[in-house]
């Protein structure tokens, strides 16, 4: 016994020597309890950026209950996270960092996740962000048992069983400690639903009750809400049918904004989409003439579309307006100024679903008159409601002086008059002073005898250093509106005297500015117009003696008079607000401390407004900001250094270059040049080693110089631009050379320029998705583009050069071939197996008549293929497949050819219908449709092609086929699988064993009516799981065979596939 008891000790004794060996410093491990993530209430938790933290196991559930379980949420208006946002590569430091900034973590339990290191990673972390931050996790166990999770039974045993091979004794405790801490907690167990639809409600439903509980948590910080929610929730008329529009009106500074991002917060879940709208006064005025485009934006995100159409936003098509009339949506529009506004952006409200709700804030109650259907007035904070804000913000939560200084902060509230703006910034202004600085700041207030708000603001103003007096003049009258980063702001506001950000930092504290999630910095009107009063005090009569200049006039007259002096630091000239000028050559010469120079239009024509007629000899080298829209001359002044500019701006220029030989730009930040149609050459830019917009040396992530027309060249070593995602040289007709190679690229735009050939490294950049070379001189593409695994999008329209077409990526979707004239060989995998691994969604050969006859075989079976392959997926996932994006439940193939393909079942060349016999296809519930159309040559112009398609006896369905607007100019094959077509054809079959398929065709005019167009003939084949099966079977079988199916004759292939 002893001996045991001994062995024992001595076993435990190694043990814990063991896991301390191996602890990292400073962690104490406890092998025996569940507390090695012990609560920390000292540790500052990360600012919230998402809602939800989605924790998986990728092979076990992306396509199918994870999809589901996204779509559900990004529905209900959630925010979240998945590793479905990260490209591959991203460290894990980039995932846990979005652990902490998630408010829940959802983590989905399934058969393999314990396999994963990775998720075992993400499940310790978060683990600890529960403990340390107060994070929520909910679990759910998905096709796995709680019990296996907790204690690693089944397929987890298995699991842990290799990862004790290969990890350490401590990581792998941890791992177990993680597990048995999240199963034991109350999740979601699919064993006990029905179907994965009611688990996804229910996971749903608990995520936006655990947000709501935040929501009100949060709100217990906004005084008198209450009081101000309720009603307003009354005047809504939530039970109502009709669509509703509510304004809130009130003084500036009065709390409309807080109110009614409460009021969206609390009742965004009960909508199908939302929207809110921030500082519309603010965007209007920066979108100037442009602003449908907010218009844009608005749509885009109801309809969870990011690329809207420009057209669309004027005039709703039927379509798209019907989708609208369907939702019931939130919308809120924060500080309308005018009703020309509203107008653009809502005009009459009939576009919306029922029960739709639309809020308004103003300044302005004329602007809601015949508008709105009731009108909620904000009132100032009664006395008590004043008094309860004062003391949150002018005492800490370790003092205990509200009754000491009672008195004064009495005094304090009844300046205020109620307005939370200015209760706030004063209680922050004398928050940790002393009690005789009370009293004389109350003196102060008393002479002043307030009559606006303004006054206290001023008052505040006196208080700061000349530092941050500096900072919050020039974001009022500079920075704000321009929506600049954080980061940005820095770097053009840097100071060797001082910390910038300290600075900001204290005024953030004061309530004088604001630093939204985005990290863009901004401040209330009011104190922008306090601000704008204390420079004009500067100077009132001699504008060129203040240090910032805004208005239209004061600039025109200090342009015109040569009035500028040194005193000035900021000047913003809105082009359309200013008189026609001639500039002399020195106009700036007498600016030499000017750092911030902003010439802009806002989407207006009014370039000519300022002119150089004598060309600029003078630019201050204080410069840090510049942006000059239709700068009108050649190249900047010589003799301006550029050493101090962080952001130079110039779209739209007549530059031909920047400047002569190399500057010394350490500080460039940004570089805008779009637009700039006389461009030649670009600098060197060896010494901007801050240069991150346009930069070639390591740095750049987005170059686009499109309309570049003068531009020649554009090349690289393998060091430059190796960080490059987003290249476009879109409609730079003159480049010929190109040569730029990055492992990081996502996007490659090169439309519209005159490359003969893609260089051979094109195969290196495996992350490129999209790749545009339309009106292009290529003549072929290099081997190596099969190379790119994740290419999606191939546009090749309108190459008139190009000859062959090697083999392309499995991963490829769109490939567009159109009007490729001279296109003959186009090569596909070699075998059928991998040719079933494809992904094509659309694949256009229009007008690429001098293709040659193994080429149009070779593309009629990857048709075959491909479409057999997308129906099928679509008919076993019929129950729940709810994607209502056309590009996802929409597939064609076409090229030039006037015989339909034999492998469609059923065919007529004589009638425009189709009898099918569905003897063989007992499962009405899942049968596919693939059509086949012959096109008739016609050379009339014409983009749309209406089908419509029924059984003869209802009005049926209409299909809309694009083909090029000069017409074509041979019989073509129109292949196309649609799901809304199959949906409507299956049910139409009901118990019928047969079913007759009518087909009519028209085409569009430019006078926009339809005229009909008789098809050369039809075709149909129905898809069956059975048939699918029995097709992928007989391709494996062929495929067995020592001949390659690229190299087999063509005539063989059609006989066993029975084409």
């Amino acid at each position: 016994m002893k001996i045991c008891e001994s062995s024992s000790s001595i076993s435990l004794f190694l043990y814990l020597t063991l896991l301390l060996i191996l602890k990292p410093r400073g962690v104490v491990p406890n092998p025996i309890s569940n507390k090695i993530f012990s609560p920390s209430t000292s540790i500052p938790a990360p600012q919230i950026k998402y809602d939800v933290f989605v924790s998986f196991r990728g092979s076990d559930i992306r396509k199918n209950f994870l999809s589901h379980v996204l779509d559900a949420l990004s529905r209900k208006g959630i925010i979240v996270f998945s590793d479905k946002k990260l490209i591959t590569g991203d460290e894990l430091s980039a995932i846990q960092r979005a652990i902490e900034k998630s408010l829940i973590s959802l983590v989905i339990f399934s058969p393999n996740f314990a396999s994963s290191h990775w998720c075992l990673d993400e499940l310790v972390k978060i683990v600890e962000c529960r403990a340390n931050y107060g994070r929520v996790l909910m679990p759910v166990f998905y096709q796995v048992y709680p019990s296996d999770v907790r204690h690693q039974n089944g397929t987890y045993r298995d699991a842990f069983a290799q990862h004790e091979q290969k990890y350490s004794s401590y990581k792998v405790l941890s791992w177990r400690s993680a597990l048995k801490q999240s199963a034991n907690m109350s999740g979601f167990d699919s064993s006990l639903f029905s179907d994965d639809a009611k688990l996804v409600e229910e996971i749903v439903q608990n995520v936006l009750i655990k947000l709501n509980q935040v929501d009100q948590g949060k709100s217990k910080g906004l005084v008198g809400i209450e009081k101000k929610i309720s009603p307003i929730e009354s005047l809504l008329h939530l039970e109502s049918e009709d669509v509703r529009v509510l304004g809130i009106w009130g003084m500036p500074g009065i709390g409309k904004t807080t109110i009614a991002e409460e009021v969206f917060r609390r009742l965004r879940s009960k909508y199908e989409s939302c929207y809110f709208m921030a500082n519309v006064r603010e965007e209007s005025e920066r979108c100037g003439t442009n602003s449908l485009r907010l218009r844009k934006i608005i749509l885009s995100t109801l309809l969870k579309e990011e690329n809207l159409k420009d057209e669309l936003i004027n005039g709703l098509p039927p379509l798209v307006k019907k989708r609208l009339h369907r939702m019931k949506v939130l919308i809120v529009l924060d500080d309308i100024k005018d009703a020309e506004q509203l107008e653009v952006l809502i005009g009459t409200v009939d576009w919306l679903g029922p029960r739709s709700r639309i809020i308004i804030t103003t300044r302005d109650k004329q602007v809601l008159a015949g508008k709105v259907d009731d009108i909620y007035e904000v009132e100032p904070l009664d006395s008590a409601e004043s008094f309860q804000l004062f003391n949150l913000h002018a005492f800490t939560k370790h003092e205990h002086l509200e009754m000491e200084y009672y008195e004064l902060s009495k005094k304090m509230v009844d300046y205020t008059a109620g307005v939370p703006l200015v209760l706030k910034a004063l209680a922050n202004l004398l928050c940790g002073k002393d009690k005789d600085i009370w009293e004389s700041q109350a003196k102060i207030l008393k002479i002043e005898q307030i009559e606006n708000v303004h006054v206290v603001f001023r008052l505040i103003y006196t208080n700061l250093d000349s530092h941050e007096k500096n900072i919050l003049l020039d974001i009022a009258c500079f920075f704000d509106g321009l929506k600049l980063k954080l980061d940005l702001i820095k770097l053009l506001l840097k100071d060797r005297h001082y910390s910038v950000s300290t600075k900001l930092d204290r005024l953030k504290d004061k309530a004088l500015v604001t630093i939204s999630q985005q990290s863009i910095v901004s401040m209330h009107d009011i104190i922008q117009e306090t601000a704008w009063e204390i420079v004009r005090q500067e100077s009132v009569e001699e504008p060129g003696s203040r240090s910032r200049l805004l208005n239209p006039d004061d600039i025109y007259h200090v342009l015109k008079d040569d009035k500028g002096g040194e005193a000035i630091r900021s000047m913003a000239i809105r082009l359309s607000e200013i008189k026609e000028l001639h500039l002399s050559p020195r106009v700036f010469a007498k600016m030499s401390k000017l750092k911030f120079l902003d010439i802009y239009t806002n989407g207006s024509q009014n370039e000519g407004r300022l002119s150089l007629p004598r060309g600029l000899e003078f630019l201050p080298n204080e410069l840090r900001y510049l942006r000059w829209e239709y700068y009108p001359l050649e190249s900047l002044p010589s003799k301006f250094s550029a050493e101090n500019l962080v952001r130079l701006s110039l779209p739209y220029s007549r530059l031909k270059k920047l400047w002569n030989g190399v500057k010394d730009i350490v500080n460039l930040n940004v570089l805008i040049l779009s637009s700039s149609t006389f461009l030649t050459e670009l600098p060197d830019f060896s010494k901007a080693a801050s240069l991150e917009v346009i930069n070639l040396r390591l740095c750049l992530k987005e170059l686009d110089l499109s309309g570049c027309i003068s531009l020649t060249s554009l090349q690289s070593n393998d060091t430059h631009l190796s960080s490059l995602r987003y290249l476009s040289l879109y409609n730079c007709t003159s480049v010929k050379e190109f040569s730029v190679t990055s492992k990081h690229m996502n996007i490659l735009d090169l439309e519209g320029t005159s490359i003969k050939n893609l260089p051979s490294s094109i195969g290196l950049q495996t992350k490129l998705e999209k790749l545009y070379l339309a009106h292009t001189h290529i003549q072929s593409l290099p081997k190596s583009i099969r190379n790119l695994t994740r290419l999606r999008h191939l546009d090749l329209h309108l190459c008139s050069e190009l000859q062959t077409l090697p083999e392309l990526a499995q991963s490829l979707e769109i490939l567009d071939a159109c009007g490729c004239l001279s296109l003959e060989n186009v090569a596909f995998r070699s075998t059928a197996s991998e040719q079933l691994k494809e992904k094509r969604k659309r694949v256009i050969f229009w007008n690429c008549l001098k293709l040659n006859e193994p080429s149009l075989k070779a593309i009629e079976l990857n048709a075959q293929i491909n479409m057999m392959s997308f129906s099928y997926q679509h008919i076993s996932t019929w129950d729940r497949d709810h994607d209502h994006n056309h590009n996802h439940n929409h597939s064609i193939y076409v090229y030039p050819g006037s015989e339909i393909p034999e492998w469609l079942e059923y065919s007529t060349t004589t009638h425009d219908y189709i009898t099918i016999d569905l003897s063989s296809a007992p499962y009405f519930s899942k049968l596919g449709f693939i059509f086949g159309f012959i096109i008739p040559t016609n050379s009339s112009e014409g983009q749309i092609v209406k089908l419509k398609i029924s059984d003869g006896q209802d009005k049926g369905i209409k299909m809309y086929l694009s083909r090029p607007r000069r017409g074509i100019e041979s019989d073509h094959v129109y292949l196309m699988y649609d799901r809304r077509c199959s949906h409507y054809l299956a049910s139409r079959v009901n118990d019928q064993s047969k079913i007759k398929i009518q087909v009519r065709a028209s085409l569009k005019t430019p006078t926009l009516q339809y005229v009909p167009v008789q098809l050369r003939g039809f075709g149909v084949s129905l898809v069956t799981p059975s048939k699918y099966d029995k097709f992928k079977q007989q391709l494996e079988f062929r495929d067995r065979s020592v001949v390659p199916i690229n190299m087999c004759p063509v005539e063989e292939i059609s006989k066993f596939l029975g084409i």
